[in-house]
């Protein structure tokens, strides 16, 4: 069974998407007249009983209502104070499908052997809902076509092939990710604007300025559901660290066991890094990170990196291994870490680059970049 958590935004077509669009959805607007669901299951057997469920904040399926098959058709009524996303699953039928309960009259058609197949109508949620699921799989479609191709690319070793296939995998992404900003803002009243917009912010996928955009359009009422207050409350935390913004002081455990601050680095220009030791792109950015480090220790860079492993040995390992000579902390406790937290980090490597002052003057900077910002600020 697959179910789409309104955390880690999944998309609902499961396999398919899962490789380039994960997206979970919550979605619709309020109608006061209370839903009625329609069912309409194509070789279910009579008195197959089917089960309306939602997923509660610990990621576990909670039955909200269940009724009987009757000649292909089921139906549920009710009311639903806050448009949610809703799973409907079927005692004699395999998986389950994702439905937008919503206070309006709203159609479900499948077939028991493709529940993945499912047609939805209804509210404008719905419509926009199948909308950006059909273009989503239109997407990863080609997707699958190219992981094809270069497989078999790969086993004629067709090396040229190879670069264009993967040039035009990457193009592919660029092409979905702009769909999806788009999407967004030509749906500001769409719940699923206010879900890609999470995941867009948790991925750093999107430029925060573009993301402050598309949050400042959306509806009212959408900001007033569930995942609009979630996200509003992201981003009002995000604001806390923001460029411009004076970096949070924060203690931990060195890798001896003493306590490290922030504050003891005062007056120095100060990079915080957010990394780990499984993390192959932190891996990979640490040479770059070294040879900043070397370079400009000496004129008053100093770096504190918080490590969001869980077990020492390999974070004292890593640290070792990258010859990171610098300033480290870690509770061990993954995406847990009380520091974390307190940067609102979802994904790493992360970066904070500050003044003398301890004010916030760049963040998320590689390579050169982050080489020609410190250059910059200790010529």
């Amino acid at each position: 069974m697959t179910f789409i958590s309104t955390f880690s935004l999944k998309m609902i077509t499961v396999k398919s998407i899962l490789v380039l669009f994960g997206l979970s959805l919550m979605l619709a607007c309020s109608n006061q007249g209370g839903y009625n669901l329609k069912i309409e299951l194509k070789d279910l057997p009579d008195q197959s009983k089917v089960f309306l469920k939602y997923i509660d904040a610990t990621n576990s399926p909670i039955t909200v209502d269940s009724t009987t098959v009757v000649n292909e058709l089921a139906t549920f009524e009710g009311f639903q104070e806050f448009p949610a996303m809703h799973y409907l699953f079927f005692e004699n039928a395999n998986g389950n499908i994702p439905v937008i309960l919503e206070n309006a009259r709203i159609e479900v058609k499948a077939q028991k052997d493709s529940l993945n197949m499912a047609k939805l109508s209804g509210s404008d949620q719905n419509i926009w809902f199948s909308e950006f699921v059909t273009t989503s799989q239109g997407f990863s479609e080609r997707a699958n076509g190219i992981a094809n191709d270069l497989q078999n690319a790969r086993a004629d070793g067709k090396e040229a092939f190879i670069d264009s296939l993967r040039e035009e995998y990457m193009e592919l992404q660029e092409e979905a990710k702009s769909y999806e900003i788009n999407f967004a803002a030509e749906h500001p009243g769409s719940l699923i604007t206010v879900l890609l917009i999470e995941r867009m912010f948790a991925s750093k996928a999107v430029e925060e300025q573009k993301i402050k955009e598309l949050i400042e359009a959306i509806s009212p009422e959408i900001k007033q559901t569930d995942a609009g207050k979630k996200l509003m409350s992201l981003w009002e935390a995000n604001l806390s660290t923001a460029i411009g913004s004076k970096a949070i002081d924060f203690s931990g455990p060195n890798q001896n066991g003493e306590t490290l601050s922030l504050s003891a680095l005062k007056g120095k220009v100060t990079i915080i890094d957010f990394w780990a030791a499984w993390c192959k792109p932190c891996r990979a950015e640490n040479p770059n990170v070294v040879a900043v480090y070397n370079q400009y220790h000496e004129k008053g860079l100093e770096i504190i990196s918080i490590s969001l492993d869980k077990k020492k040995e390999d974070w004292i390992a890593a640290i070792a291994a990258d010859q990171m000579d610098w300033h480290h902390i870690s509770s061990l406790a993954y995406f847990s870490d009380p520091i974390a937290k307190q940067y609102n980090i979802n994904a790493i490597p992360a970066t904070f680059i500050l003044d003398e002052d301890g004010v916030i003057v760049a963040k998320d900077l590689r390579g050169a970049a982050l080489e020609a910002q410190i250059a910059k600020m200790l010529p």
